[in-house]
């Protein structure tokens, strides 16, 4: 942090340790928990940490928000893009959500495989299913109506969106639900239903996308063509990718000034004003 001028960081847990549920991930949620509430105690102006949950496991998921919120003082939550063989948007995970909703969450979506698609293409998962997990997760929570009938929570998408902003055209036009003509479905130019009332867009582009290892020219070029900057986040991914691997890449995109400093920090001391200079 000290050699790339980075002031504070968001802290999180992004491996699948979790996704059976069970009292073994309630007490793996509760060790990362607590190691990650004593290193920000330990650097209070430098750290902040998302909060791990089983999410699929509604009770211990309850019970770890109230504690990672009222005693251990999280900035937010760290989620997994699919849990087995389900993604966020699914009705088993509404009780959470509605939690989440009701504590304003900053919800932090990182990838994790689905059990579908780990062996389709042999060293495929690292380098491209879990964007496609993540594009998964963002599309289910939208047509599931999750993201509108949840409108508190903030979400942070992974990795630039992953597919997200380069889908997103025709994730609108084939919203379910609407008319099909010779069993082919006809383009839903709104991309609205009584799920999505305000539409796919408006979902979408409220989102915040950080550029953890995205920030190569053409994953940028998508997503500012897509977002406004208002919803750009810096991170790094480290240590899972070395922070060059961002860093060097983000000049290329040739951003202005006003949204190099809202992706750098601008857009992150809104949502954690705590850490603001």
């Amino acid at each position: 942090m000290d050699k790339h001028g980075i002031e504070t960081s968001i802290i999180s847990r992004t491996s699948g340790e979790t996704e059976e549920g069970g009292e073994k991930a309630r007490a793996f949620a509760r060790k990362t928990n607590e190691f990650a509430a004593k290193v920000v105690s330990d650097n209070p102006k430098r750290f902040g940490f998302f909060a791990n949950i089983t999410y699929s496991d509604p009770d211990g998921a309850m019970k770890e928000l109230e504690y990672a919120y009222e005693t251990l003082k999280a900035d937010g939550v760290s989620l997994l893009s699919s849990i087995g063989d389900k993604w966020p948007g699914d009705p088993a995970f509404d009780p959470v959500f509605e939690e989440l909703n009701r504590r304003k969450t900053i919800l932090f979506l990182h990838p994790l495989t689905s059990k579908c698609c780990r062996d389709l293409i042999p060293g495929g998962e690292g380098s491209v299913e879990r964007d496609f997990d993540t594009t998964r997760a963002v599309t289910n929570l939208l047509y599931s109506g999750t993201l509108s009938r949840f409108p508190d929570i903030r979400y942070i998408i992974n990795h630039s969106g992953a597919d997200v902003p380069v889908m997103a055209g025709r994730i609108k036009d084939r919203v379910p639900g609407f008319s099909t003509f010779g069993g082919h479905p006809l383009s839903n130019r709104e991309g609205r239903t009584e799920k999505i009332p305000h539409g796919v867009f408006y979902e979408l582009t409220k989102l915040y996308y950080e550029c953890a290892h995205a920030a190569y020219p053409a994953a940028m070029a998508a997503l500012t063509a897509f977002a406004p900057p208002s919803q750009y986040m810096f991170g790094t991914d480290w240590p899972a990718e070395p922070m060059e691997s961002t860093l060097d890449e983000l000049p290329k995109a040739k951003l202005s000034p006003a949204t190099m400093h809202a992706l750098n920090r601008g857009n992150a001391e809104r949502l954690f004003p705590r850490f603001k200079s």
